[in-house]
């Protein structure tokens, strides 16, 4: 049988990465969107665990699906979550981190044609001044201590780690 170039072992992406949806991820989103009212119309968002992470300095990350990610699964926006952080993380922390994520969920409803208009909102600053003012800043340095300790960071490295 003739070989087959584009079926070679070297175009083979190789990553040890594992992504799991996650149903309690999903259930304390639930509750931090209830507690917190946040509306979302008609936007579908689905939640996972990267295990081992998504990067040492990547706590977690909201991106908009694009249009083949939204056929399939049905999701306008994906949150994913470093999972062996998340393992490390109290509730209060882990609802804290899923509040900074969904803030950056932002479907707009445009008149003009009738129709919504998945967007993704930046934070005001690492954070958001709606986190920060009302309960400060404290859940972000766990985070970031967190993954510090998990990762051996030095300290130059634990003040990169993200949201």
């Amino acid at each position: 049988m003739p070989e087959n170039e584009l079926l070679s072992p070297e175009n083979v992406i190789k990553s040890d990465k594992q992504l799991m949806e996650s149903p309690e991820v999903e259930e304390i989103a639930k509750n931090v969107i209830e507690e917190h009212k946040l509306e979302f119309g008609p936007a579908e968002i689905g939640y996972f665990l990267i295990y081992p992470n998504i990067s040492k300095q990547r706590a977690a990350k909201c991106m908009k699906a694009n249009r083949e990610v939204k056929y399939y699964s049905g999701n306008d926006y994906l949150i994913e979550i470093s999972g062996e952080l998340w393992d490390m993380l109290d509730n209060n922390s882990r609802k804290m981190l899923l509040y900074h994520e969904l803030l950056q969920v932002d479907p707009t409803y445009k008149t003009k044609n009738n129709e919504w208009v998945m967007k993704i909102r930046k934070p005001d600053f690492s954070d958001f001044y709606t986190i920060n003012d009302k309960f400060g800043n404290e859940w972000y340095k766990t985070i970031q201590a967190t993954a510090s300790s998990l990762y051996d960071l030095d300290p130059k490295q634990e003040s990169k780690v993200r949201m």
